[in-house]
């Protein structure tokens, strides 16, 4: 009953059931498209706040290898920066003990001039540093004076020497003693390569490649200047009881020759022997 008494004012609004239909259907589908559209958007607005999350992410974990870095870094200048330390030290005590064995020696015995003179260049020698006595030392070598079998590769190996090359001189000299065994400049090669390898630290190597010179090539000129480096080696690591015997066996083999000279300089600079 309620029904047919709205149809006259469905009638009176212009509005039949089919067209009221067809409009409330119609705004249906707006209210469904602006919900796709609105969920469209809010699915962007989702994608673009993870991806922001994700960025806020790596960018947290880049500060964080950042930080680490730098703490490496300065734990490395601090490692540096002690080991600077301990060295200057170990050089200044090194200098100070050779001014004492000078002036013990000044004072047990007044020494003939020729003696004095040697003896005072032997200290001023082993005040130096390795590196600069081994500068010194290559500078004044005329190495193209000497030839033989691989000449080039053994100059070669020599000017990284002089330039202070040293790591790559220690190879190249290694790579020369493998390829020409029998190479006329073997007694050389093996003489600044003990050399190098003592500046770099090594100080075993250099007492094995200074040695091989004594033992393979006692005839010739390098090897009492190789065992004089063996001596200083040996004070410089405070084995003064090997440097003595290293001493005497060269004033023994070689006594007529200005390394037997500087030997004997050098054994009267040395503490007396424990008894």
């Amino acid at each position: 009953m309620n029904r047919w008494r709205a149809l006259p004012l469905l009638a009176l609004l212009g509005l039949s059931p089919v067209a009221l239909a067809e409009s409330t259907g119609e705004k249906v589908i707006q209210l469904q498209q602006q919900m796709a559209v609105m969920q469209g958007e809010l699915n962007s607005l989702i994608a673009v706040q993870q991806a922001s999350k994700g960025s806020q992410s790596a960018l947290a974990d880049v500060l964080t290898r950042t930080q680490r870095l730098e703490q490496e870094v300065r734990q490395l200048r601090g490692d540096l920066e002690t080991q600077t330390h301990q060295l200057q030290m170990a050089q200044k005590a090194l200098t100070d003990k050779v001014n004492a064995l000078a002036e013990q020696q000044a004072a047990a015995a007044p020494a003939t001039p020729a003696t004095a003179s040697t003896a005072s260049t032997a200290l001023a020698a082993a005040a130096i540093s390795p590196a600069a006595a081994l500068a010194s030392a290559a500078t004044s070598t005329n190495s193209s004076a000497v030839q033989g079998m691989g000449q080039a590769d053994y100059q070669r190996a020599f000017d990284l020497l002089r330039q202070g090359k040293y790591g790559t001189a220690v190879t190249g000299l290694q790579d020369f003693i493998r390829k020409y065994p029998q190479s006329s400049l073997m007694p050389d090669a093996y003489y600044w390569l003990g050399q190098a390898q003592y500046v770099l630290g090594q100080n075993d190597a250099a007492l094995r490649s200074l040695y091989a010179v004594q033992v393979r090539f006692p005839q010739s000129s390098k090897a009492p200047e190789a065992m004089l480096r063996m001596a200083e080696i040996y004070q410089a690591i405070g084995q003064a009881d090997k440097a003595r015997f290293v001493l005497d066996k060269i004033i023994q083999q070689y006594g007529s020759t200005p390394s037997a000279q500087k030997a004997e300089a050098e054994l009267q600079a040395l503490p007396a022997a424990k008894k």
